[in-house]
């Protein structure tokens, strides 16, 4: 991304990238450089049928996650079908959580806790051009009053190419949002995202967090 760019994100408060969790390189010469290691943001959704019953189950599972490496970043439902399920997490090694996801016996145990759909998964990648799945994450100060401004302004998102795919709110804070978008070109979303007239928009609904933006990359 060019300066410029780089700066206009900046005054609009919005950020179109990934924490990178960057490894030390050694300033004698003699002495190879280590080597970079990327924290990845993870994306599961899965659809179940009663949440109340599969979040006790999904809670007990935790020692698992966390020896994959696994750190939760938020549990969401879709606003409208709150048996939708999104899960965030972060973790250093895809391979690990890939062998964790692939495993029988958590696919007995998902099967066990009402898990209805075949999950889907995404590594957040930073923002770019072509199509993909779009995931933007921001915090409102009241949902309700957040939710209709953002209905309001479909034309805007459509004009960019984004075809919507749910929005969702975090069990533990409901206004926490999570919106997914299909996005037909990454640079009409940059551009979109940039714009003076979406970051006006964003603050009149109630928009009070640095909003965070990835392109999803199917696992």
């Amino acid at each position: 991304m060019k300066k410029g760019q780089l700066r206009s994100l900046a005054m609009l408060g919005l950020s179109a990238s990934i924490v990178w969790v960057l490894g030390c390189t050694s300033q004698e010469e003699s002495k190879p450089a280590k080597e970079e290691i990327t924290a990845s943001t993870v994306f599961l959704k899965h659809k179940v049928a009663d949440y109340s019953a599969w979040r006790p189950a999904y809670d007990a599972d935790a020692a698992r996650r966390t020896e994959v490496g696994l750190k939760e970043m938020g549990v969401y439902r879709n606003a409208d079908d709150e048996n939708m399920i999104l899960i965030v997490w972060e973790t250093d090694d895809t391979n690990a959580l890939k062998a964790m996801l692939e495993s029988p016996d958590l696919a007995d145990k998902m099967k066990k806790a009402g898990v209805t759909s075949k999950p889907e998964a995404w590594i957040g990648k930073s923002l770019q051009g072509g199509m993909g799945t779009v995931f933007l994450r921001h915090k409102v100060a009241d949902y309700s009053a957040w939710r209709p401004l953002y209905d309001a302004d479909a034309p805007k998102r459509m004009e960019a190419g984004l075809q919507e795919m749910g929005v969702y709110r975090d069990v533990d804070d409901e206004n926490m949002i999570l919106v997914v978008w299909g996005a037909e070109d990454g640079n009409a979303l940059k551009a979109m995202l940039e714009s003076p007239d979406l970051a006006e928009k964003m603050k009149e609904a109630g928009v009070t967090s640095e909003p965070q933006a990835w392109m999803g990359e199917s696992m």
